[in-house]
């Protein structure tokens, strides 16, 4: 698992105009299993997202769903990955990695997007609560044809 964030933290930083598709093509041609080079591309930006705001009071959701299946809510918790995705952010955060290299993580997620579009309008952090992230992929990975 180490491994394969490594190689996805390292094609984040420095490939950071590819887009998700582009990035876990890479992570798979680079060996890592599809369903984890998936919800490494999907989930590793929400987490350094997460963990970047995490004193801030933004409030997010703890849940997600699916362009695939939107009625079907899921809980982070139950991403066998996502608190080792978290654990990793943290450490990086604290261990000295620079801003810059964080930012190119967490600036992929949509969340970010979010709370930068909301600060624009002059919103404060301690006043953003987040709905549920809608992801476009199905649990596998991309499908052909979904590249935007």
């Amino acid at each position: 698992m180490n491994e394969a964030i490594a190689s996805a933290l390292t094609i984040f930083r420095n490939s950071p105009e590819l887009d998700d598709e582009s990035v876990f093509l890479a992570l798979v041609a680079a060996g890592v299993e599809s369903q984890l080079a998936s919800r490494i591309v999907e989930f590793l930006p929400i987490a350094y997202c997460r963990v970047l705001f995490l004193k801030s009071g933004v409030q997010f959701s703890n849940s997600f769903t699916r362009a695939t299946s939107p009625l079907e809510i899921r809980s982070f918790s139950f991403v066998p990955e996502w608190v080792f995705f978290l654990a990793h952010a943290e450490s990086e955060i604290r261990g000295g990695t620079t801003n810059q290299q964080i930012l190119t993580v967490a600036g992929r997620s949509a969340e970010f997007h979010a709370i930068n579009q909301l600060l624009d309008k002059g919103a404060e952090l301690k006043n953003l609560v987040l709905t549920p992230v809608s992801l476009r992929w199905p649990e596998s990975g991309p499908e052909r044809g979904t590249r935007r």
